[in-house]
């Protein structure tokens, strides 16, 4: 049986994604926050365990987080709690958005917009724009249509550490792609196996840009990290404004 996306990763999350350098992608993120924003409260979507929440935390500002999943909760109040970190967590959906509060600026990173689907994009960013305070930034990335179609595609991936293992297969779809993840946890002289599936849709940088328009939302820059983008870009920032 699969669980839902992030219920068996969460708890190995941090150290499975320990090769991607989160410190040079948060400082990237502080930049345009100090660049951009005149106010020190902040709310992370799709927040996972929160290490992009604790960075912004220990750099002075008012986080909070928010994520569909609760085990990703669990983990990221557990490591919030250790670092003595006041920051609040909540669960909520990127399909259906509701905060009830106003923010300096929101974060979305590592592919969390890649998880709504396109006829829910529009009233996404309508969301995040109605939670915004007048001049606050919202910053967020999504994995490119390069990398999801040829990069991803119809491919397999794995990985084989101490003390567990994955197989990662993709099946492409027209506008989406269906990850299924097999981990094999090492539990004594044993393994154990657990699956979980994913779903990223692609999101094309015109429709992104369409629907930042009709959210009253408006484009800054865009960039691959400070890179230009080119057709083989594989992830895309962007830094959009709402504007009064």
């Amino acid at each position: 049986m699969k669980n839902n996306s992030y219920s068996v990763l969460a708890p190995m999350y941090e150290k499975l994604i320990s090769d991607c350098d989160y410190e040079k992608w948060s400082q990237y993120l502080l930049n345009l926050i100090k660049e951009y924003s005149c106010g020190v409260k902040g709310l992370d979507l799709a927040c996972g365990s929160g290490i992009i929440t604790r960075f912004l935390a220990k750099n002075g500002y008012r986080m909070s987080g928010m994520d569909y999943s609760e085990q990703m909760l669990t983990q990221a109040k557990l490591l919030s709690d250790k670092e003595r970190l006041n920051v609040s967590y909540f669960k909520g959906d990127l399909n259906n958005l509701k905060t009830f509060e106003k923010y300096d600026f929101i974060t979305c990173i590592n592919d969390g917009i890649n998880y709504v689907k396109q006829e829910k994009l529009v009233n996404c960013f309508k969301s995040i724009a109605k939670s915004l305070n007048t001049g606050g930034i919202f910053l967020f990335d999504v994995s490119s249509e390069y990398k999801l179609k040829s990069v991803i595609g119809n491919n397999m991936f794995g990985e084989d550490r101490e003390d567990v293992s994955y197989l990662w297969f993709n099946t492409l779809k027209e506008s989406s792609v269906e990850m299924d993840l097999s981990f094999f946890i090492k539990n004594g002289e044993t393994y154990i196996k657990k699956e979980e599936s994913h779903v990223q849709y692609i999101h094309i940088e015109s429709e992104i840009e369409s629907a930042l328009v009709k959210a009253g939302l408006t484009l800054i820059k865009k960039d691959e990290f400070g890179k230009e983008i080119t057709e083989k870009s594989l992830r895309i920032n962007y830094t959009v404004k709402k504007n009064g």
